[in-house]
């Protein structure tokens, strides 16, 4: 009976990880740019109980001697399911949307070290939601960063900046990104924007506020620069004036969660069973 107890107990913890897995998709329904987890489980350690066989009663038998008994499974990984989202099209300017796979806008962050001093590094991001921000080191000059003032970055690793006074920026499907006057639209500022592709987004760490990091070199990523490519095989576009949508199936996500608390009533009741059992077996015994 400890056995059925130590089992549901220990099952029951990682029901509650996968059940706060699909709370955190549902909570991020309309993030921009979401990507949802996925938990996937694994069993514990199994034992193997071999019994003597007896020939005559064993005739027939197609299955191997012995009998394996289970310890309950655990939450291995939670997997980042990078499935397109949605297009919502909202026309601002500076709203840009990815269409295709594996591809993600590099931002430059700015982390604290060990030291207390701060380091560069390049995260990544789906959420296609910019604005304009003074250049901290040039005057006049503006600069194209995220919510939380982390600057995007163009093909060649810099940052998109232009005079402060151009009131009108062009994004093509290619990615090149235009800033100019309305009345001098000869007189414009071009970058190309610098798309991440990761074949393995799954190996990306999170940093919360729908932000990732590779763990590995920065040189293992590739920079697209989309307009060099052909556009008959270009299967990444950007797209202005929309924003992608998070990947969250609300119906899903609610009949996933449903289905891990039936399981967690399942365990409860498991161990309510053998708490009883065990009051039956002292009552016996007294």
């Amino acid at each position: 009976m400890n056995r059925v107890m130590l089992t549901s107990a220990a099952t029951l913890r990682q029901l509650q990880l996968k059940v706060d897995t699909h709370a955190h998709n549902l909570a991020n329904l309309n993030t921009a740019g979401f990507k949802r987890r996925e938990a996937a489980f694994q069993d514990l350690l199994t034992r193997q109980l071999h019994n003597q066989p007896h020939l005559r009663q064993e005739a027939g038998r197609l299955t191997p001697y012995g009998v394996r008994l289970g310890h309950g499974g655990r939450v291995s990984q939670t997997l980042l399911r990078t499935e397109q989202g949605g297009m919502i099209i909202t026309n601002r300017p500076l709203d840009f949307m990815i269409e295709g796979p594996h591809a993600w806008f590099r931002l430059a962050s700015i982390s604290n070290d060990e030291a207390g001093g701060g380091q560069q590094e390049v995260v990544y991001t789906r959420d296609g939601r910019f604005h304009l921000a003074p250049h901290p080191d040039l005057a006049g000059f503006v600069r194209l960063v995220a919510a939380d003032g982390s600057p995007l970055l163009a093909a060649d690793g810099g940052q998109i900046t232009f005079p402060a006074h151009y009131d009108t920026i062009e994004l093509r499907e290619d990615g090149t990104l235009a800033a100019y006057q309305a009345q001098t639209p000869d007189n414009r500022v071009e970058y190309v924007l610098g798309l991440a592709y990761i074949e393995r987004p799954d190996q990306l760490v999170a940093m919360g506020e729908n932000r990732f990091r590779w763990p590995g070199e920065e040189a293992e990523i590739e920079v697209l620069n989309l307009a060099q490519q052909d556009p008959a095989e270009r299967t990444i576009r950007l797209r202005q004036g929309a924003l992608e949508t998070s990947n969250v199936d609300l119906t899903q996500e609610m009949t996933r969660v449903m289905a891990a608390q039936r399981l967690m009533q399942l365990k409860a009741r498991s161990i309510s069973i053998a708490d009883e059992m065990l009051g039956f077996a002292n009552s016996i015994r007294a």
